[in-house]
């Protein structure tokens, strides 16, 4: 009988949570959107800022690998991974996600979560991409010749690095960016369908 009514006042709770979520004012949301609109600028550029240091240090890599050092596997992935930045940086070319003039509220978060979703998918499928690349850039000695070039000559650090330690040690920051990214767009599959119930 305890355990009916414990039973019945968390249902009760669950409820009363679940139709208070659903009363949000206009106030609220223009708020929500507001405040969306200012982390995307400063995360825009972020990102922007990123890609263009990715961009920058991997054509430096690239003019490294054909004047100096003229492994065809570390060359592969280095244009590889430029390409992969060039093109997130052409991606970008838009600006930042805005409020148009006289869009609702409501209407620009839904947008907004719909572009941020794909975004999240694009860096998903991005991770997926590099993976081709680390694998060329480990099989050409990628992580050995940069271990080198910082000075470290013990015998012992360059055999871990010739061995397949960097290449798993990649893999797992890899599946750890996927998954992470994954989780990210759950969470924002469930604000779309919060907005959806407004």
């Amino acid at each position: 009988m305890q355990e009916d009514d414990r039973e019945q006042s968390h249902e009760e709770v669950w409820k009363s949570q679940e139709e208070g979520s659903m009363q949000i004012s206009t106030d609220e949301v223009c708020a929500m959107a507001r405040r969306w609109e200012r982390k995307n600028v400063r995360v825009y550029w972020v990102v922007l800022g990123l890609t263009a240091l990715f961009v920058v240090a991997y054509a430096y890599n690239l003019t490294q690998f054909l004047t100096r050092f003229p492994e065809p596997w570390l060359i592969a992935g280095t244009v590889w991974i430029l390409s992969i930045f060039c093109f997130v940086a052409w991606t970008l070319r838009r600006g930042p996600f805005k409020m148009a003039s006289a869009e609702p509220c409501s209407d620009f978060l839904r947008r907004a979560y719909e572009v941020q979703r794909w975004a999240l998918l694009g860096v998903r499928r991005g991770v997926l991409l590099l993976a081709p690349a680390i694998v060329a850039i480990w099989w050409g000695g990628g992580p050995v010749l940069g271990a080198k070039n910082l000075g470290v000559h013990s015998p012992r650090v360059l055999r871990l690095l010739a061995g397949p330690t960097p290449l798993i040690v990649m893999a797992l920051i890899l599946a750890f960016i996927w998954f992470s990214f994954w989780h990210q767009g759950q969470k924002v599959d469930r604000e779309i369908e919060k907005l959806g119930r407004m």
